[in-house]
């Protein structure tokens, strides 16, 4: 009964939004409505309002609104001739057949705008981490700079850095940062890379090689007769201060690894406990103190390559960045002999030295084979060859989807950045929604495209019987994810009744369009073959559709 009661209140704004746009259009260019009904079926409740009709139908599949003259050869009273709308100028017959989908598209810009104001923080455009040998590194950009400008515009989020960035790949642009308390100019020009939309069509976009987090000092260890291995220090251990003085990103570390003291250094360090308990497994942080005396000089031990030169350092101490925490049972990085506690040198036979590489890198080349060097603790740097599975999961609207499987998990704690205030905040959530209603409506002609030059199969398709299974699925998530789904699908009835199909209000819109070119209506019979040529198609979608539901929902 719930599901039900979704379905309704789903479907139902969504029609008498669809049929009202009609109705309002035709009373202001003056065009008689007979009947506006909200369903189908023999009306339930009905009452009449000057000279239109108003019906609740039981079967709440759709509605319509009867409109005077729709059908140019209908026959009209004398009395009534100049009311029909076969009798009113092309520009209010669009008027009236568009107002419908208008309404629908309409409505998600205001469901978006509302969601959108409700939000009152963001991340800020303060960078986080910064690739080695990405185009921010070659910049100059460093963590902790804060983006204030591009090109002149103002930055004052994150999105709206990526954004800027996304559109602009091999493009060079102006940063104004502050740095330290100082505003300073950098000059920039993002990498063009590919990546996937929605749909799985490549776009190209700018990346800077930046990223909001900051990493933790969590610390790797690969060679035991270091300093850091004697001094008890073990991978995943989360460095607090060193010498007193605290520490709190990975950048800190590793300036004390490119440049450590001559004399004894006093390190505080966090390491982590799992405790078994009822519920499950809670993982608890003890601290420890350790005292290190770096060696006088960095041994570089026979058979290491410059990637691993490293981890003849000083101190011994890595950053855990590019450390493997865990490896799956039967996963690809398990049969490629990857093990827990392993440091990934190099990937495809590029030195990495964040995961982020690592996983960039993984993902251009998909499931290609590659070859991993990495080291574990005493050993030898080694060769692995790693081919990652394409497997598939399904969300919970039970849409299918298809994702890399590397199946090794790093360490890294990172932090994200604190959040601000959003200035102007009406101004930001009508920004945000014209662009989420805009992005859906590409992504739904992107589809459209695909399916009618065969590159795409219509198993993507859904009928009334998705949507029930949808509202229901929604309305257990909780209001928000109910109004997301009611704008969504709100797009998607105003996108497709705008196509040019006979007996939809775009197939309306393509005969006034036909009317406008030859100055004269199409021949009542070239319309009625026509509108049983969109009849045979809208049926045989639907079934397409109610096919795929059936198998999606009950067959699977």
């Amino acid at each position: 009964m719930s599901k039900i009661f979704a379905f309704i209140l789903l479907i139902g704004p969504l029609i008498f939004i669809h049929e009202l746009g009609h109705l309002l259009a035709a009373k202001l260019v003056d065009v008689k409505v007979g009947r506006f009904s909200l369903g189908f079926g023999p009306p339930l409740l009905r009452r009449r309002v000057g000279e239109t009709e108003y019906c609740l139908a039981p079967i709440p599949l759709g509605g319509y609104v009867t409109l005077l003259g729709q059908n140019p050869y209908e026959e009209i009273a004398e009395a009534d001739r100049d009311r029909a709308l076969s009798s009113k100028p092309l520009w209010a017959r669009y008027f009236v057949l568009a107002a419908g989908p208008a309404a629908n598209l309409l409505l998600p810009l205001l469901l978006y705008f509302f969601f959108f104001l409700t939000h009152a923080v963001q991340p800020p455009p303060v960078i986080g981490t910064v690739l080695d040998g990405s185009a921010a590194a070659l910049a100059g950009l460093e963590p902790g700079d804060r983006i204030v400008e591009i090109d002149g515009d103002d930055v004052r989020s994150w999105k709206e850095m990526q954004s800027k960035v996304a559109t602009s790949p091999d493009v060079e642009l102006r940063l104004e940062i502050e740095k330290q308390g100082k505003r300073v100019e950098r000059f920039v020009t993002p990498r063009r890379s590919f990546f996937e939309n929605a749909l799985g069509v490549p776009e190209p976009r700018g990346l800077l090689g930046v990223y909001a987090h900051f990493y933790a000092p969590q610390i790797g260890i690969v060679d035991p007769e270091s300093p850091a291995y004697a001094g008890g220090l073990r991978t995943g251990d989360v460095i607090t201060s060193i010498d007193g003085e605290p520490v709190r990103t990975i950048e800190d570390l590793e300036a004390l690894i490119a440049d450590p003291p001559d004399s004894l250094v006093r390190l505080t360090y966090l390491r982590p406990k799992a405790t078994q308990f009822q519920l499950g497994t809670l993982l608890w942080f003890e601290s420890n103190h350790a005292q290190l005396l770096p060696r006088p000089e960095s041994r570089t031990r026979p058979g290491l390559g410059d990637a691993a030169t490293a981890a003849a350092s000083p101190t011994g101490l890595l950053p855990a960045n590019t450390f493997v925490r865990a490896v799956a049972h039967d996963s690809p990085a398990a049969r490629a002999g990857l093990l827990p506690g392993d440091r990934v040198l190099e990937v495809g036979g590029q030195a990495v030295t964040r995961w982020e590489s690592v996983a960039n890198i993984l993902d251009r080349l998909k499931d290609e084979p590659v070859t991993l060097l990495v080291q574990s603790v005493g050993d030898e740097p080694r060769e692995l060859t790693l081919q990652q599975e394409i497997r598939t999961r399904k969300d919970i609207y039970k849409t299918e989807y298809t994702y890399l499987y590397f199946g090794a998990e790093p360490y890294g704690i990172s932090q994200p950045p604190q959040l601000e205030p959003i200035r102007g905040r009406f101004t930001y959530a009508t920004r945000a929604a014209w662009d989420e209603s805009v992005y859906m409506l590409e992504m739904m002609w992107t589809a459209l495209r695909q399916m009618v030059t065969l590159q795409r199969g219509v198993d993507e398709l859904s009928s009334v019987v998705g949507i029930f299974a949808f509202a229901g699925t929604a309305a257990e998530q909780g209001p928000t994810e109910f109004l997301m789904l009611m704008a969504l699908i709100s797009l998607n009835l105003g996108f497709v009744n705008l196509l040019p199909i006979p007996i939809l209000d775009g197939g309306h819109l393509l005969f006034f369009t036909i009317e406008a070119v030859r100055r004269k209506p199409l021949g009542q019979r070239a319309r009625e073959i026509a509108s049983a040529v969109g009849l045979v198609i809208v049926l045989l979608l639907m079934l397409i559709a109610l096919r795929n539901d059936v198998i999606r929902f009950w067959m699977d």
